[in-house]
């Protein structure tokens, strides 16, 4: 599984980094996002402990804001100093060879060479990613997702949230969602068919009830020259047959089942915010997240719908691929028609 450490100062970036921290565990779940790893346990050596949570990762996210050097009140800056987290944190990601990503808020710009330590200095040429954190902050955080997909290599990262949230039989190889949908969709179809045809072959192929036949009346007797005629002696009564039951008789008649008629299907746009819309187990986004559905899939069915309880777009009870939970109705759209979900 995939491990992304967002770094950033308490005094420079707290607040939108936590908007950052809750759009990227929207995408890679809350088992693949660590922030504050620099709360060390009382009597543990904190360079040490910051190696250690570095260890395994992946890719670093350096928040960087306008105080980010962190200047002290005799000018100097925070991050020469050799006790500085934030400075331990690159420091130990650049000599373990992470990717290292700086996020550029609140109209910061990267620090020169300069400005920072000998041992991270590489850090000044690295290209940094601006987030804003206005109307362009979805925009933004979806150009840094797709530059951490590529990283951690994987065309699919929500697969791993499936897995990790108890979906052991959730096919591990690296083909998208939706050619695993269209894949089982196909197999639906070719069973189902396979299924009616063996019905009607049955039915085809069912013995019909035999006619008895007929008892053949006995020809009348020559009758010869000189000799009066006498009537014969009747035959005798001839045992009538016990009727049997037909072959098949009691079981009942094989009778095609109606084809049911289509529900309304819909689909998730496919410019959605991230890639993903998010099937969640209530309708909010507080609520942990069952499944992420790939932008442009389809085949989501919708039940009652009810207004949000953050004062977003109303969300509407959803079954897509056997999982059930909530989905917001801003952005999933009728298969046919292409209109949004009617709300009343």
């Amino acid at each position: 599984m995939s491990k992304i450490i967002v770094s950033y100062r308490r005094s420079d970036s707290a607040a939108i980094t936590g908007r950052i921290f809750d759009r990227l565990v929207d995408r890679y779940g809350e088992e693949s996002v660590f922030m504050d790893i620099d709360r060390i346990p009382f009597g543990t050596d904190f360079r040490h402990h910051i190696q250690d949570a570095l260890r395994d990762a992946d890719v670093l996210l350096a928040v960087i804001g306008p105080s980010w050097l962190g200047k002290t009140a005799d000018g100097k800056s925070r991050i020469i100093d050799e006790a500085d987290p934030v400075k331990v944190e690159i420091e130990a990601a650049l000599k373990q060879g992470l990717s290292v990503i700086p996020v550029l808020v609140d109209n910061a710009t990267m620090p020169g060479a300069a400005d920072l330590p000998e041992s991270i200095r590489d850090f000044a040429y690295i290209n940094a990613a601006p987030i804003d954190t206005g109307r362009d902050f979805r925009q933004h955080m979806d150009r840094l997702t797709r530059s951490i997909d590529g990283i951690i290599g994987t065309d699919n990262a929500a697969m791993e949230v499936v897995l990790a949230r108890g979906y052991p039989d959730a096919p591990k190889t690296s083909w998208s969602a939706r050619r695993m949908a269209a894949v089982v969709g196909s197999l639906a179809v070719v069973l189902g068919g396979a299924i009616i045809a063996i019905n009607l072959m049955s039915e085809r192929q069912a013995p019909r009830p035999m006619e008895q036949a007929k008892p053949q009346s006995p020809p009348p007797p020559r009758q010869e020259a000189g000799v009066p005629q006498t009537s014969p002696a009747p035959p005798p009564p001839m045992a009538q047959p016990v009727p049997t039951a037909p072959p098949g008789a009691g079981r009942p008649p094989v009778i095609a089942q109606p084809k049911a008629v289509p529900a309304t299907t819909y689909r998730v746009l496919p410019n959605v915010s991230g890639g993903f819309q998010n099937l969640r187990r209530g309708p909010a986004v507080k609520y942990p997240i069952v499944v992420p559905i790939p932008a442009g899939a389809g085949g989501i069915e919708l039940g009652a719908c009810r207004p949000a309880e953050d004062n977003t777009k109303p969300w509407c009870q959803a079954t897509w691929q056997g999982m059930s939970g909530w989905i917001s109705s801003c952005c999933i759209v009728d298969e046919k028609t292409g209109q949004p979900p009617r709300v009343d």
